[in-house]
């Protein structure tokens, strides 16, 4: 026999469109059904409106459940088919049997019906869910270049990037996207190649560099010879991985079929029992009269409250999440990422902030700091690019004074020259200094970070130290992660220096370096096929389909991500704390949700006994229904604390 638990009841097969359908229809029906119940009509009237209801509206509990008891399941569509059949069947008795039937209730059409709407309404929620994240990605052309300017017979032609050739030779200029994979066979110039690699630095290419389709030409004119078309690249293995593949999740268990689980059993034995206790204390015992206590128990043990348990816990995780700029897009989420053995962790714009910034300046000896700062700014003040941007910043921050410009030159890869009034000053790589018989001075242990060495008039002045700073909490994270026995990887497109510096300064043992997208999703796909649960958390598009086959995904927001509406949470905070925060989220969720369906049983127990063994008189119509879904005001009270995460 399959565990209860262990896949998913037969009613998440069931389309979305089918509920819509029926509850469209249920609504209409138990307005009736309520009015007439209220109005004391005909109760045969009131038996055909709760017959169409019970037949048309309800059927797809009634066949979900049979499939799930035939596979040894029970599930909420179980308890669901359950509760309103006894509710009907005891109703169905009270009109139409002249036998008097145990019962002060003179029917149950009202909570039959009531039942039946509040449950399709989450059983649609909970399919919905479902075929959202199962969906195909559309719409990702926007990453491809659309065309190309191909050299032939010493004319340029505009083709289409998708009629380029092996051997053919064109030209990209500065602020377009290569339309292929190829090498540099004219020029120099920095191409940024973070949509592959991850890395905010451009890369510097000259003749016989190989380039990437999809990366972006940043400062001068390239010419490149076709090695590889556009429809066989990494940057189109990614947007067909994406396009023709689902997102795939694994499929968890409802929370309302877990509960369903000892629900089903404990409401049947229950039922027994009052059944018997009352053919025992029975004058004249009756088994068919007091069939009504038997059912009135089964009809009470799913309630209005019960239904309510789940989505009132979500819906205020989601508020507490948010309150603590979480967005939790699906709730189901938190507890996969409990589950998760493995956390994979991108670096640049994960665990760093992927923006560089000035971490260090140093000034040669007998030069004063400020000459240092205003070289560096007049040098700096008209050039584009994570370094010019992290320089300028800085002198910004320290109101550096700005000289006017003369005219300067980018060198693409090297640095830029700059003239203001008779100085010349460079900017740039220490190695272009050198080449240019400029003596340096930097330390050993700067050389681990990114540099800008500055000189004036062939005269070293100093150089900065630039880094892509790691977010605040990592290290504690890494440890809380630890703790729980997570296994912590960093997976990058970065070079091994640049990842270990950033691994060792969280604490983070294992690391893959070098690591391309397609690379990414099979170190996910891998330890997924051996049976583990895996997030991933990220952040740029390489990492996307890594991200979507995952068991949870989870991004730190920025205004690069063009796939927020496709990830199980997003963060749009600057710490790691954010991650220990969906733990402490989870456990308390979890803990709401049991207190929850703890409080619907009981009160639909209490209710049970008070219409059986307490109540002395004919019902008012409203009292069960009234009954029953007060109950959801203790649910609510109870959930409502979730919006405050500790």
């Amino acid at each position: 026999m399959t565990s209860p638990s262990s896949v998913r009841s037969a009613a998440f097969a069931i389309p979305s469109s089918s509920f819509t359908t029926r509850l469209a229809i249920a609504v209409v029906l138990c307005g009736l059904i309520l009015f007439a119940v209220a109005g004391d009509y005909a109760g045969t009237g009131i038996f055909i409106l709760s017959l169409c209801m019970y037949l048309f509206c309800a059927d797809v509990f009634h066949r979900a459940a049979l499939q799930d008891a035939a596979s040894g399941r029970i599930s909420f569509a179980c308890l669901v088919s359950l509760s309103v059949s006894a509710a009907f069947a005891y109703s169905l008795l009270k009109t139409f049997t002249a036998r008097p039937i145990a019962g002060l209730p003179e029917n149950l059409y009202g909570e039959c019906a009531l039942l039946t709407v509040l449950a399709l309404w989450v059983m649609r929620r909970e399919v919905l869910k479902q075929e959202r994240t199962h969906v195909f990605i559309k719409k990702l052309d926007d990453f491809l270049p659309k065309s190309a300017r191909v050299l032939r017979e010493r004319k340029q032609y505009k083709v289409f990037a998708r009629e380029l050739r092996p051997d053919d030779l064109i030209l990209v200029r500065p602020g377009e996207r290569i339309p292929c994979d190829g090498l540099v066979a004219k020029g120099t110039s920095a191409v940024n190649e973070g949509i592959i690699t991850g890395n905010m630095l451009p890369a510097s290419k000259r003749k016989g560099s190989r380039v990437f389709a999809g990366t972006l030409n940043k400062t001068d004119d390239l010419y490149i010879t076709v090695t590889g078309l556009l429809n066989r690249s990494a940057v189109m293995g990614i947007v067909d991985a994406v396009k023709n593949s689902e997102i795939i999740r694994s499929p968890g268990v409802s929370p309302l079929d877990k509960a369903s689980v000892w629900l089903v059993p404990s409401a049947v034995v229950l039922a027994g029992a009052a059944y018997a206790w009352a053919l025992y204390t029975a004058a004249q015992p009756d088994w068919a009269h007091y069939s009504g206590v038997f059912l009135i128990v089964l009809a009470f043990a799913c309630s209005p409250a019960l239904v309510f348990s789940v989505w009132l816990a979500e819906l205020f995780a989601r508020g507490g999440a948010r309150g603590r700029q979480i967005i939790l897009q699906n709730p189901e989420a938190l507890h996969r990422l409990a589950e998760a053995k493995t956390l994979f962790f991108d670096k640049t714009g994960t665990l760093t902030y992927g923006e560089l910034r000035v971490s260090g300046v140093f000034a040669a000896q007998g030069v004063a700091l400020k000459q240092l700062l205003e070289a560096a700014a007049a040098a700096e003040q008209q050039v584009d690019g994570p370094f010019a941007k992290a320089v300028n910043l800085y002198v910004a921050q320290h109101k550096v004074r700005t000289r006017k410009l003369t005219c300067f030159d980018v060198l693409p890869g090297m640095g830029v020259l700059a003239v203001c009034g008779r100085d010349k000053i460079m900017c740039g790589r220490e190695s272009w200094l050198l080449e240019r018989g400029i003596q340096t001075r930097v330390e050993d242990t700067s050389r681990q970070n990114p540099l800008i060495c500055v000189a004036k008039n062939d005269r070293f002045l100093g150089y900065f130290v630039l880094s892509d700073t790691l977010r605040p909490g990592a290290a504690e994270m890494v440890s809380f992660l630890h703790e729980r026995k997570k296994e912590v990887i960093v997976v990058s497109g970065d070079n091994e220096d640049s990842v270990g510096a950033v691994a060792r300064q969280a604490g983070i043992e294992k690391m893959n370096f070098n690591v391309l997208p397609q690379t990414k999703a099979e170190i996910v796909n891998n330890l997924r096929a051996l049976g583990q649960k895996v997030a991933m958390v990220g952040d740029g598009f390489n990492d996307i389909i890594a991200l979507l086959r995952s068991d949870v995904s989870l991004v730190f927001f920025s205004g690069r991500n063009v796939y927020n509406n496709w990830v199980d949470i997003i963060i749009k905070r600057g710490d790691l704390s954010a991650i220990t925060d969906l733990f402490a989220l989870h456990k308390k969720m979890r803990r709401a949700v049991t207190a929850n369906l703890v409080l619907s049983f009981l009160a639909g127990g209490a209710l049970a006994a008070y219409v059986l063994f307490v109540a002395r008189e004919p019902l008012a119509w409203y009292i069960i229904p009234g009954g029953l879904t007060g109950g959801a005001a203790l649910i609510f009270f109870n959930s409502v604390r979730l919006l405050n995460i500790k």
